[in-house]
């Protein structure tokens, strides 16, 4: 046999351990419980029955909290566990409609048929006991006529004159034990009682008897029936006394085909007398108005009748009662009675139909029909019920479930959908959703990985741009470019050239692509590469093929192949013209039809102070002189990569030492706000106003001031600014 460790018995307590606050509270008056029983058992044990009971207080008070205490937890268990799915709640939502109605109607039903039928039984039982008591009083109304006759004849009352009267055979076997007297002036003038039978107790006459009276009164422990009149001999009254005990033969005939009638005599409790094992019944006492309370114990007075035999069908005996106020003999109040009778349903229907006669099979042919017809219609609810509660929590179900497999990133699950409602368009939804999540999530990583790319493009095209700028001796330089987008279609570059000891020379692009995005920064890439191949007219080092890319290595080699024109200048470098040709032609036949590009090339010769320059479409530079002076750099022809076998014209331009060189893209001069563009005059006036200020400063100015007439909105297009001051 293996031994369960320590840890795992530990672990296995634990998980019996309530975690609420509540539970824990529960937990700890239910061992509280538990102890006290224990301490009550040991004391009882050692026969301590004194001090086990001084703690019956304390038990009862910890039972209940108990009890409250746990039943809430169970509350709360069956809410989080069993209630958690929905079929469950609905479940029992159902059965708070349509099953607990039903139990409700059915039960006040039989309540209320249990109430109908135990006052129909009890009320026939004191309807014939009625009966009896009219009988009686008929018999003693006979008695009077014949009294008073003979009175009347002056003849003597004796027992033998009321003999003769109540000598009937029939009288005998109708009421058993009666009991004839008469009284004058409250003594008893004569008295007979039948022979052969129990006489009747009744002996006197009560002080309270002025007149006739009928009913039942309570006698030395016995039901009597009582019927008294008055009759008169002249000035003098008479008073014919009758009573007969409630026998069995007086009850089999009030009960007769109900059942086994009861009578029980109440005896009224004083304070201070010993209580006893019984049914007790409260009543207002008729002369005081204070409660009263009777106690019913023993065996009854009397019994009549029997049980009748069960019917066809389900037919259980029942025990109606009810409370009836018979007179005290002795004093003439009311006293209470307990009236029981033992049947069945079926002697009380036979009963309640007795009179309808041969229509009585239909009543209750048409009321178990109405009753089978309600059963099948609850039947069907029932079933149609279940039916669409698995429907719903069917359907709920597989929601659940596909969003767990979403959830899980199984963006491929779908729905079977199987019905035509609400819930399948809703399962529909959810698989529209669905695909559209597993697109958007799709096409979210299709634009994270152009986002990567392009900032690697970025990343590479910021390396194409002069990091590190070497002012020249007569000459400050400086270029920035701020991109509409991730990357720029502009294109600016510096290319120093030093021929010799005291010679300097500087090679200044500024271009402009068409379009932007992609396509554009790609075109400037080719762009870049081919101004520094064509410029310097061989091939490239390792780092500027890098920078250049294989699309301006091809292009160099497209050209080269075009024909023998290779107009070096002395100093190693093409004219500007030159190589705009050379750019034209390679960008007509290696780009597509729409591409085109602006650009400006100029080379700056530091020794003279003079720069040679083309401009190819481009905004035309200026020089703003420190005087406020302001020369366009307009020579040059159309733009590049849109016609064949173009020319381009070139001009020198000299430079005034203080002179600003402004070169710029169309991002600069053409945002509009509600004034209007930007415009080329706001920009010269920027750059004369902080003309002695460095170039940075004097860009961020710029820059600022377009950022400040944009304002809110998007940049439109890429700025770039290049400036150049000679010392």
């Amino acid at each position: 046999m293996k031994l369960i460790s320590y840890r795992t018995f530990r672990r296995a307590l634990r998980s019996f351990v309530p975690t609420s606050k509540l539970g824990r509270l529960a937990l700890y008056f239910l061992i509280l419980r538990l102890g006290l029983a224990l301490v009550q058992v040991t004391l009882l044990w050692f026969g301590r029955t004194q001090t086990a009971k001084s703690l019956e207080g304390w038990a009862i008070w910890l039972s209940i909290v108990t009890g409250v205490l746990l039943t809430i937890v169970l509350l709360r268990w069956i809410r989080r566990e069993f209630m958690w799915r929905l079929r469950n709640r609905l479940l029992v939502t159902y059965i708070f409609i349509g099953v607990i109605p039903v139990v409700l109607i059915v039960s006040m039903v039989l309540i209320a048929g249990t109430l109908v039928l135990d006052q129909y039984a009890t009320s026939q039982i004191q309807q014939e006991l009625d009966a009896e008591v009219r009988g009686l009083d008929l018999l003693n109304s006979h008695f009077a006529t014949e009294i008073s006759a003979r009175l009347r004849a002056a003849a003597t009352p004796d027992e033998r004159m009321l003999a003769g009267i109540t000598d009937r055979g029939y009288l005998s076997q109708r009421f058993p034990g009666l009991r004839l007297s008469l009284w004058h002036n409250g003594k008893r003038a004569a008295d007979h009682t039948l022979t052969g039978t129990e006489a009747s107790a009744i002996s006197d006459l009560p002080a309270w008897i002025k007149g006739p009276f009928r009913g039942l009164v309570v006698e030395g422990g016995r039901f009597h029936m009582v019927s008294a009149n008055v009759v008169w001999r002249g000035a003098e009254e008479w008073i014919i006394l009758t009573s007969v005990p409630v026998s069995k033969e007086i009850m089999d005939r009030a009960a007769l085909q109900l059942g086994e009638a009861r009578l029980h005599v109440g005896q009224r409790m004083t304070k201070g007398a010993e209580r006893q094992q019984g049914i007790k019944v409260r009543s207002s006492d008729a002369a005081t108005g204070e409660n009263v309370n009777y106690q019913f114990s023993g065996r009854p007075s009397v019994i009549g009748g029997t049980t009748p035999a069960k019917g066809r069908y389900w037919d259980p005996a029942f025990n109606y009662g009810t409370v009836t106020t018979p007179k005290d003999w002795k004093t003439g109040e009311d006293t209470i009675a307990a009236l029981s009778i033992s049947t069945r349903p079926s002697a009380l229907v036979n009963r309640l139909f007795a009179q309808t006669g041969q229509l009585a099979p239909i009543f209750l042919g048409a009321l178990v029909a109405i009753a089978v017809v309600f059963a099948v219609i609850e039947i069907v609810a029932v079933f149609f019920g279940i039916g669409l509660t698995r429907t719903v929590t069917k359907s709920v179900y597989n929601l659940y479930q596909a969003t767990q497999h979403i959830n899980r990133g199984d963006l491929k699950h779908r729905i079977a959908v199987e019905s035509d409602d609400q819930l399948a368009e809703l399962q529909k939804s959810f698989n529209s959703m669905a695909g559209s999540l597993e697109k958007l999530l799709a096409e979210q990583k299709e634009k994270e990985r152009l986002e990567n790319e392009l900032a690697i493009a970025q990343e590479v095209q910021a390396t194409l741009f002069p990091r590190e700028i070497a002012d020249l001796r007569s000459l400050e330089l400086h270029g920035v470019c701020r991109p509409a987008r991730t990357v720029s279609g502009d294109y600016y570059d510096f290319l120093p050239y030093h021929a010799g000891t005291g010679q300097e020379k500087l090679s200044l692009a500024l271009g402009d692509i068409s379009g932007k995005g992609i396509s554009a920064a790609l075109l400037m890439a080719t762009l870049h590469s081919a101004v520094r191949v064509y410029e310097f007219g061989r091939m490239p080092t390792r780092q500027e093929f890098v920078r250049a890319g294989a699309a301006a290595i091809a292009g160099a080699a497209h050209v080269s192949r075009e024909g023998p024109r290779e107009l070096l200048l002395a100093e190693g470098m093409h004219s500007p013209s030159h190589v705009i040709e050379l750019l034209n032609r390679h960008l007509f036949h290696s780009t597509q039809p729409e591409k085109y590009a602006t650009l400006f090339l100029g080379i700056y010769d530091g020794q003279a102070r003079s720069m040679t320059y083309t401009n190819a479409g481009h905004l035309p530079p200026i020089l703003v002189g420190d005087d406020g002076s302001v020369r366009r750099l307009e020579t040059g022809g159309t733009v590049i990569g849109l016609f064949d076998n173009m020319t381009y014209e070139e001009s020198v331009i000299q430079i005034r030492p203080g002179d600003i060189f402004v070169a710029y893209s169309d991002g600069v001069t053409e945002p509009e706000n509600e004034f209007g563009e930007f415009g080329e005059q706001r920009l010269i006036e920027i750059i004369h106003e902080h003309r002695h200020l460095p170039l940075p400063r004097i860009s961020e100015q710029v820059i600022s001031a377009v950022q400040d007439w944009i304002g809110s909105a998007e940049q439109p297009d890429d700025i770039t600014l290049v400036l150049a001051r000679t010392r």
